[in-house]
């Protein structure tokens, strides 16, 4: 079955009253989320685009989000001038948008700051 005909049998069957629905991969399990016929379809091409689309990501940052369970990395610089891997303080398990916003806006774990 082609990609035309595969989206065709999915409209047929969401006109018919279907709905197509996925758990996304993300904090503490998964979250449910409506495909589209067309998205359906992308989840045997491009599973994790898709993923990252659906949370309001990019690709990299999805995988960063997930990797860091929602925490956003300090702002500063180690010694050595390597980013410093400890987490922003207050800024855990945050959900894409608020994670992706923290992320934007930097700041300092207790080791470097307020």
């Amino acid at each position: 079955m082609d990609k035309a005909d595969f989206i065709a049998a999915l409209r047929v069957a969401q006109d018919a009253g279907c709905q197509f629905v996925i758990g996304v991969p993300s904090l503490g399990g998964s979250s449910t989320a409506a495909l589209t016929p067309e998205q359906a379809h992308r989840l045997t091409t491009d599973k994790e685009g898709l993923f990252a689309e659906l949370m309001g990501l990019t690709v990299p940052e999805y995988i960063e989000w997930r990797e860091s369970q929602g925490s956003v990395y300090c702002s500063a610089r180690t010694k050595q001038g390597k980013r410093c891997r400890n987490f922003i303080v207050g800024a855990t398990w945050l959900e894409p948008d608020e994670w992706k916003a923290q992320r934007a806006e930097g700041g300092y774990c207790s080791a470097h700051g307020a």
